[in-house]
């Protein structure tokens, strides 16, 4: 196939007169093909270059519009990005003008994949030079995806020619206290692939730990038709008591497709020696004790000064008092920005679900007998770290939370509730973003 750089001519020229019909060029006006690389059996999670290409016998009097591809055995991930270059081809023995355009599929699951024919409609130059309406259908394409040997899941697997994985810890964790956070920070980055099929970090629910992840950061870029894919993340560990902790490792299995080997990258689990919260200090002395006489009685001139001026805003106007979480909650479902609704979900939820137990939002919409609040859920996680077409709407989950708050307080209202505050409140969790697989390969 001859390629030349000739997409701006083959669109905009148009003969100045009326051409005689051509006996050389009496075959289709339009001719599609589809092509698949690479042809043979392909891996779960491997690129696979899909490439449709348009011929016509004179030229395109439209720019194509290119259809998405659809499958009708199997399932597959379809990249939205596609990139057209033109040239010249031949057909039965004769120059057509051509465009090509190359979409980037993945196999979800192993097993035979069809990519069903693909029908066009375009505005192609006639006999007479005049543009005329043509029609043209591909076959059916067929490949066969495979697990790579030794791979149960796939959720924990990474396809591509190159992989790597970096975690660190952010700070001195050497005198780490009780109610103090240590931050870890994950990176993967590969090629060939898309951020989407990155697994998350795998950071578990340690006993006597509050985790507070961060949403993960997802990029993709191209550069001279190489894919290159990152996802990073970032979570907050805080230990409510003193003692040793052991943050959990994971690994990742990575295989490259050239070679046919597969290998397991590892995060590897932090140990740390947790101090008590309330260390007590090491000064003495009359200095010490003259210190200690001033903080003293500076604290209780501030208890004093502020019960006074407590108790004049209590006269003198109404009791300002924080935001309930289900205002955040309905704030945020009403603007419609669907990462502010998950943080704010995310902390309602900490906020009404009962002590013990799955801190999840299925969980909390089964306790509740709510199934609608998980289904909403999902949907805006969806919309915020996934697919940006699903169908999430704020009304719904904000009715959803209401119903579940209404349902909670109403099994409440048989079970005592301790009389004192926790002795070291701390901020809501929120629980780490299930970035799941996309709607058509769940």
């Amino acid at each position: 196939m001859r390629w030349r750089p000739t997409l701006a001519l083959m669109l905009l020229a148009t003969p100045l007169r009326a051409q005689a019909p051509d006996p050389a060029h009496d075959g289709p006006p339009l001719v599609l093909r589809l092509a698949v690389a690479p042809a043979g059996p392909v891996w779960v999670g491997q690129r696979i270059a899909v490439t449709l290409t348009a011929l016509t016998p004179l030229r395109f009097a439209d720019p194509p519009s290119w259809p998405d591809l659809a499958a009708t055995q199997g399932r597959m991930i379809l990249l939205p990005e596609g990139g057209t270059v033109p040239g010249v081809d031949r057909v039965d023995g004769k120059d057509y003008v051509a465009l090509q355009h190359t979409y980037s599929v993945f196999a979800a699951e192993a097993g035979p994949l069809v990519i069903a024919p693909v029908a066009m409609a375009l505005r192609v130059g006639g006999p007479n030079g005049q543009p005329v309406e043509a029609h043209a259908t591909t076959t059916e394409s067929r490949i066969t995806a495979r697990l790579p040997p030794g791979v149960s899941d796939v959720t924990r697997l990474v396809v591509a020619p190159s992989f790597r994985m970096t975690a660190a810890i952010e700070g001195d964790v050497g005198q780490l206290r009780a109610g103090q956070a240590v931050v870890r920070t994950l990176r993967m980055q590969a090629d060939d692939t898309t951020s989407m099929l990155l697994p998350a970090g795998a950071w578990g629910s340690p006993e006597g730990v509050r985790v507070y992840p961060d949403p993960p950061v997802l990029q993709d870029r191209s550069e001279r038709g190489i894919f290159h894919a990152s996802r990073s993340e970032r979570v907050a560990f805080v230990p409510e008591r003193a003692g040793p902790l052991e943050l959990p490792g994971f690994a990742v299995t990575w295989f490259d497709p050239r070679s046919g080997r597969s290998r397991e990258v590892r995060a590897d689990a932090v140990r740390l020696d947790v101090l008590p919260a309330d260390a007590p200090g090491t000064e003495t002395g009359t200095t010490a004790g003259r210190w200690a006489a001033l903080l003293g009685a500076a604290g209780m001139g501030l208890l004093i000064v502020g019960g006074i001026a407590w108790g004049w805003r209590r006269r003198s106007g109404p009791h300002r008092c924080e935001a309930p979480p289900i205002t955040a909650l309905a704030r945020a479902c009403r603007s419609g920005d669907a990462q502010a609704a998950v943080r704010a979900l995310y902390r309602w939820s900490d906020a009404v679900r009962p002590p013990g137990g799955e801190r999840t939002i299925a969980a909390l919409a089964r306790q509740a007998g709510v199934p609608a609040l998980a289904r909403e859920a999902q949907a805006l996680e969806d919309r915020a770290f996934g697919a940006r077409d699903s169908r999430w709407t704020g009304s719904a989950l904000l009715d959803a939370a209401r119903r579940t708050e209404r349902a909670l307080r109403n099994r409440a209202g048989q079970v005592s509730t301790p009389a004192l505050p926790a002795l070291n409140p701390a901020a809501a969790p929120r629980p780490a973003p299930r970035m799941s697989q996309p709607r058509w390969v769940r």
